[in-house]
């Protein structure tokens, strides 16, 4: 199992274009931000005397959105091209399983999808600590450690809600459209109309995902369930789809 998820690292690593992508893109809007917010303040420090702290750190609620974006890209390919590609029965000729095969793929993923977001996290957490700012950064170790674990949560169960799409889909192409389309306007969707519904709200996938940044009196149980949940329900439609699948 250990050798099919190096195997399994390594050909999502080749992807050389979309994970550089996934890695410079956010990096390159954190080094902007910083570029614009340092010219503004330059210009006129009393109007704008803070570049840094916790106003720049704040920028990673945009972050997530773009990392987001990334994973749910990942995710979908991840699951959909073997059968794209024509390479799943060889893989099955192995005697590695389906079922097998699809667990070990989703940590895989998680280390991915997560790890191309982190080097511009880190980045904008640099520049809230040594851009120009008013006293103290005001950026403190719980507001990181929230923050950043948001970032994971975000970006690790929208990636799994898209491998599970890319696995029932079996189309790269359409597999990202779908997984793009839900992940980015389907899920708020629905929980937007549903939120009205009494007692649903905090079992809402964007609900749970708010308590985990900026906390709430939402019970801790029902945040974990939920985020269980949401994705648990698309990777459950995988993986019916991958063991019916024919190779």
């Amino acid at each position: 199992m250990i050798a099919v998820a190096r195997a399994d690292l390594r050909r999502m690593l080749a992807r050389r274009g979309l994970i550089l992508a996934s890695v410079l893109v956010p990096v390159a809007i954190v080094l902007v931000l910083a570029a614009v917010l340092m010219f503004l303040h330059t210009r006129n420090a009393v109007d704008h005397p803070t570049v840094g702290g916790d106003s720049f750190f704040s920028f990673v609620s945009l972050l997530g959105i773009i990392s987001v974006v990334f994973g749910t890209v990942i995710g979908a390919i991840f699951g959909a091209e073997d059968v794209a590609s024509g390479t799943l029965r060889y893989i099955l000729l192995t005697g590695f399983s389906r079922l097998r095969l699809f667990l070990t793929r989703i940590p895989v993923l998680a280390i991915v999808a997560i790890g191309v977001a982190l080097p511009a996290f880190v980045l904008l957490l640099i520049g809230a600590l040594i851009l120009p700012h008013a006293g103290e950064p005001s950026v403190t170790a719980s507001d990181v450690g929230r923050l950043l674990l948001s970032l994971v949560l975000n970006v690790g169960i929208y990636a799994l809600i898209a491998y599970g799409i890319g696995v029932a889909i079996r189309s790269t192409g359409g597999a990202i459209a779908l997984a793009l389309g839900l992940n980015l306007i389907g899920i708020s969707l629905f929980n937007l109309i549903t939120r009205a519904v009494p007692g649903v709200e905090p079992w809402l996938l964007d609900s749970a995902l708010t308590r985990v940044s900026d906390g709430g009196d939402t019970s801790i149980a029902i945040t974990i369930v939920a985020l269980i949940v949401w994705p648990g329900v698309f990777l459950a439609i995988g993986l019916v789809r991958a063991l019916r699948t024919e190779a």
